[in-house]
This record gives structure tokens, C-alpha cells and sequence, in this order.
């Protein structure tokens, strides 16, 4: 088991966080790594933090992304991946962490599975401090799921094979949200790729769960549909399974449950263009497109009444 792994991580302005992932890097069973940190160009004081480990062990790099490059988690887990050395890649956050025999079990199941391009194991999940254990259910079919909105695992629990990822071209830069399920569904479109999903086993990386500024993400989810759909699309078309398409009507369901806030009339334009853009690419037909419209249409039209109506009432009393 001498395979050297690379472990990539982006970080920004992550000072209080990122030595957890650190240390976690330092205590592996297996020894055989090295770790490359990409800050994006941080304005507090955590490539200095950062320093300070490299200075203790030289497995430890840092890169800063250059200014014209595109800014994000993406492009910095990109950087990362081309100048990695190793046989195996794992991607961590920087407020994520590892289990001691993370590598080490990883890289042995991977002399057990050589002909595989990549291996998905389970991850923990803490929110509030509370650990809940995240099993991987058996499925038919992954790529349906991820198409589906059913996100099964995170960045850190595959682990890759250089060659195989490199290949992919890692991560698509400029996604506010979405880059693990478009990561995946193009590996998984890969003709002949061949990969195992451990849903037996038990975790071995941590996922710490931050707390969500929904209006943040409401804007950062809108904005990445935008490229996600079209790109997806095409990816599906290029592959010859368009009928899947279907599948991504998912994602503008998640769109209407998450951010369809009754208080907010403020989504027209968005829920327009969405529309329009699930229609333009064939994920949903005419007849909803229409129908979608026509429900929105009432649904403004309801709440200005009804705000209007409060308004009266206030002034009246």
C-alpha cells in the first residue's frame, strides 16, 4: 500500500476552521499522502495558519489562486488537481475532516477494486454539534438520482483515480451551488466507467453542516441553474441519453418548495426564466410550461390582493 493519495482543499477565510481539517490530514493511519491547499485568496489571516503546518511537514503545499483566475471552491479544487501527484485524489473542505483510517482503508479497497475509476464511501454528517450517520441506499441507478435532486454522498467521499478525473477535467468553475451533482453526473456518463458505492460500510469523513442564509442561497441556487441546466443537457445529448432529461424537472420542483416564499412577490423575473429554461431544453413540455404560468399568475395576483387588503385593515384601525 504505497500509493501516494493527493488531498485537495479549497479554502477561504477559514482561519477558525480549516486546522481541524488539518490535523485531521496529520493523524491519517496511512502515511502516504501529500496535501495541496488552494486558498482563495483570503483576506484573513489563514494562509498564514496554513504556513505554519507546511513549515512543520512538507507533505503540505499551498497555492494561492491568481488574480485573474476564477474565483470559488471549483476553480481552487481544479488548481489543486493539476498539480497533484498522486495515484488517488480526494477532495476535503476546509471545514470538513477525516477519519484516522480514512486513506488507509480507502486505498486498501482500492487494491481489492483496481479496474474501478473511482469508489464512494458514506460520510457523517454533524449539525448543531450532532452527529447523524448518512448511509448510501442501494440504487439502480445513481445517475438517475443525481439528476433527480437525490444527492446520496459530498465532495470528500469518493475517492478518484488521477487519471480518470484529470480526464473529466475536474470541476466546473463559475457554480455558486450544484458542483458535486454536475461533477457526478458527468463521471457517471463516462461510457464504461466503473465504479463501487460502499453502502455497507461505515463512515469515514465528516461533513459539518453551516448554518443557511436561505436568501444567499436562493440567489446562488438560481444562478447555478442557469449553467447547470444547459450544461447537463448537452451533456446527456452528447451521450445519447436525452430521454433522461426528464429527470432534472427535479431540480425546478426544488426551486418552487424551497424558495416560493408566499411573502415574496419579488421572483417573477426568476421563476420566468426558469421556466422558459427547463421548456427551452425539453425537461418539461409545453403543457406544463403553460400551466406553470398560469398557477404563478394567480398566485401574484392573490397575494397583492391580500397584501392590499392588510394594508387597508392597518389603515383603518
Amino acid at each position: 500500500m504505497h500509493s501516494l493519495v493527493s488531498i485537495i482543499i479549497p479554502t477561504y477565510n477559514r482561519l477558525n476552521s480549516i486546522e481541524v481539517a488539518l490535523r485531521s490530514v496529520l493523524e491519517q493511519s496511512y502515511q502516504n499522502w501529500e496535501c495541496i491547499i488552494v486558498d482563495d485568496r483570503s483576506t484573513d489571516s489563514s494562509f498564514e495558519k496554513v504556513s505554519k503546518y507546511i513549515e512543520r511537514d512538507k507533505r503540505f503545499r499551498i497555492i494561492k489562486r491568481a488574480v485573474n483566475s476564477v474565483k470559488g471552491a471549483s476553480s481552487c479544487r481544479n488548481i489543486g488537481l493539476f498539480k497533484a501527484k498522486g495515484d488517488y485524489i480526494v477532495f476535503l473542505d476546509s471545514d470538513d475532516y477525516l477519519l484516522e483510517g480514512c486513506l488507509e482503508n480507502r486505498i486498501l479497497e482500492f487494491k481489492l477494486h483496481d479496474d474501478k475509476d473511482f469508489l464512494v464511501f458514506p460520510m457523517g454528517v454533524k449539525v448543531n454539534g450532532e452527529l447523524i450517520i448518512n448511509k448510501i441506499p442501494e440504487s439502480e441507478s445513481y445517475l438517475k438520482d443525481f439528476l433527480s435532486y437525490k444527492f446520496y454522498w459530498q465532495t470528500m467521499c469518493p475517492i478518484w483515480k488521477r487519471e480518470f478525473i484529470q480526464k473529466l477535467k475536474g470541476f466546473k468553475a463559475g457554480y455558486p451551488r450544484l458542483n458535486d451533482p454536475e461533477l457526478m453526473i458527468r463521471a457517471l456518463l463516462v461510457p464504461n466507467v466503473k465504479f463501487k458505492v460502499f453502502t455497507d460500510v461505515n463512515y469515514d469523513t465528516i461533513y459539518n453542516m453551516n448554518v443557511i442564509n436561505w436568501v444567499t442561497l436562493k440567489d446562488k441556487y438560481y444562478q447555478s441553474l442557469l449553467l447547470f441546466i444547459p450544461e447537463v443537457s448537452r451533456s446527456l445529448e452528447d451521450v445519447n441519453k436525452a430521454d433522461l432529461k426528464k429527470y432534472l424537472s427535479s431540480y425546478l420542483k426544488v426551486w418552487f418548495r424551497d424558495f416560493m416564499f408566499p411573502s415574496q412577490l419579488n421572483l417573477v423575473y426568476q421563476n420566468n426564466t426558469l421556466i422558459n429554461l427547463f421548456y427551452k431544453h425539453k425537461i418539461i413540455s409545453i403543457f406544463k410550461k403553460l400551466k406553470l404560468k398560469m398557477l404563478l399568475f394567480g398566485h401574484n395576483v392573490f397575494y397583492y390582493f391580500k397584501r392590499k387588503f392588510k394594508d387597508l385593515i392597518i389603515n383603518l384601525t
